[in-house]
C-alpha cells in the first residue's frame, strides 16, 4: 500500500489486557453518561458500546456511592474500565480497590503526598493512570497575569505541566501511565499534543473535550485529532459527542479507518449525488438500504454504492462489490467484473445475494486449506 500513516514510538501502557502505545492498534474510548451508582442503566450504556466495537469505557466516580457500585460494573463488562476522578482522590484509592484498571486524575488538584499514595498503589496493583491536563484547569504559573491573548503561553504550560507530572511518576518508579492534554479548541489540541510528543516516548490519550453536539463535535474531533493521526501522534482517542457513547464510539473508529489505522467490518464507499443521479428515490436511499442490510456484518469488506455510469465502474472496481445506479436498472460489480443488470428495486438483495455467495465460498478454501 502506497500511503501509510507511520506511528510515533512510544512505551506500552497496559489499562487490564489491553496495550496502548507502542506498536498496538490505536483504541477507541468512550465514557458513559449515566450515575455510575445506577448500575442497570450504567451496564447498559457500556453494553452498548461494546456491541458497536469499543475498546475502553471510562465512568465517573464522583462519591462512595459511585465507587461502591464499581465491582458490580466490573463483574458484567467485557473491556477494561477507567475511573475519572475529580477533586475527592481518595476514591481513586477506592477505584484501584474496586478492581478498575486505570484511574484518570488532574494532577493539578491533587495534593503530592496524596498523589503519591495513588501512584503506589495503582503500581502495588498492577494498574494504570492517566494524567489529564485539561486548558480549563491548567493553572497559571506563578505571577503570571492571564488573558485571552495567552493562548501560547497557556498552551506550553500545559505541555510543561505534563512532561514535569511525567518525570514526577518516573521518579517514584512508576511507568504504566498515559498522558492527555484536551482542550475545546482544535488548534490548542494539536499544539500541545504535538509539542508533547517531540518531548517523551508517553502514550497519548487524545481528544477534543466539550467538543459539543454530535455535528459539532464530529468536525472539531475530526479536525483536531484527524490532524494528528496523520502524524502518527495518538495511541487511543474519544470523540466527546454530548449524546451517545455508541455515536462517540463509531465516530471514533470511522475516523480510524479513514487513516487506514484501523480496519472497519464493512466500509460503504457511496457517491455524494449530482444531477447525474438516475437512482429511483436517490443514490441517498439505496446507500441506506445497503447500510441496513450490512448490520450485523462480521467479516471485512468495502461495497461502494454509486449513482451514476460516471465514475460509477471505476469506483465499484476498487471494492469487493458495487452496485451502480441507472435508469429502471442498476448494475453489479464484484472488483472490476460486470456481474449483471438489475432492476433498481432488487439491487439490494442482489448484493447481499453475491456476498453471501462469496462467504460461503471462502468459508469452503479455509476448510479445504485445513485439512491440506
Amino acid at each position: 500500500m502506497a500511503f501509510k500513516v507511520e506511528r510515533r514510538k512510544t512505551r506500552t501502557c497496559m489499562v487490564g489486557h489491553l496495550p496502548i502505545g507502542g506498536d498496538h492498534l490505536i483504541s477507541v474510548q468512550t465514557m458513559t453518561k449515566t450515575k455510575t451508582d445506577d448500575v442497570a442503566a450504567t451496564l447498559r450504556q457500556i453494553h452498548a458500546a461494546q456491541d458497536a466495537g469499543v475498546d475502553v469505557v471510562r465512568v465517573a466516580v464522583p462519591d462512595k456511592a459511585a465507587a461502591q457500585a464499581l465491582p458490580e460494573i466490573l463483574r458484567q463488562s467485557r473491556v477494561p474500565l477507567i475511573a475519572d476522578i475529580h477533586y475527592a482522590h481518595g476514591l481513586a484509592l477506592d477505584a484501584l480497590d474496586a478492581g478498575m484498571h486505570c484511574v484518570r486524575l488532574n494532577p493539578g488538584n491533587v495534593k503530592l503526598d496524596l498523589m503519591q499514595k495513588i501512584v503506589d498503589r495503582a503500581h502495588q496493583l498492577g494498574r494504570a493512570i492517566r494524567i489529564g491536563i485539561n486548558a480549563g484547569s491548567i493553572e497559571p504559573r506563578k505571577g503570571l497575569q492571564v488573558n485571552k491573548d495567552m493562548e501560547l503561553e497557556m498552551a506550553d504550560l500545559m505541555v510543561d505541566t505534563a512532561v514535569e507530572w511525567c518525570e514526577r511518576f518516573e521518579s517514584w518508579g512508576f511507568r504504566n501511565f498515559k498522558v492527555s492534554l484536551k482542550s475545546s479548541d482544535p488548534l490548542t489540541t494539536i499544539y500541545t499534543n504535538r509539542r508533547f510528543a517531540r518531548l517523551t516516548d508517553v502514550p497519548l490519550h487524545m481528544g477534543v473535550t466539550e467538543a459539543g453536539t454530535l455535528e459539532a463535535s464530529t468536525v472539531k474531533s475530526c479536525v483536531g485529532l484527524g490532524t494528528l493521526l496523520s502524524e502518527g501522534i495518538g495511541d487511543t482517542i474519544r470523540i466527546s459527542i454530548t449524546g451517545n457513547p455508541v455515536d462517540e464510539v463509531r465516530i471514533g473508529l470511522d475516523l480510524l479507518a479513514s487513516l487506514r489505522l484501523r480496519k472497519k467490518n464493512v466500509d460503504i464507499v457511496s457517491c455524494p449525488s449530482c444531477g447525474r443521479d438516475e437512482v429511483d428515490g436517490g443514490v441517498e436511499v439505496l446507500a441506506r438500504a445497503v447500510e441496513e442490510a450490512m448490520k450485523g456484518y462480521k467479516g471485512n469488506i468495502t461495497v461502494s454504492v454509486l449513482g451514476c455510469i460516471v465514475n460509477g465502474p471505476g469506483e465499484a472496481g476498487q471494492a469487493d462489490f458495487g452496485i451502480v445506479g441507472a435508469k429502471d436498472a442498476g448494475y453489479l460489480y464484484k472488483g472490476e467484473k460486470l456481474l449483471c443488470r438489475v432492476p433498481n428495486d432488487k439491487l439490494v438483495a442482489a448484493l447481499m445475494k453475491e456476498i453471501a455467495i462469496e462467504e460461503a465460498r471462502r468459508k469452503a478454501d479455509k476448510s479445504v486449506a485445513a485439512l491440506a
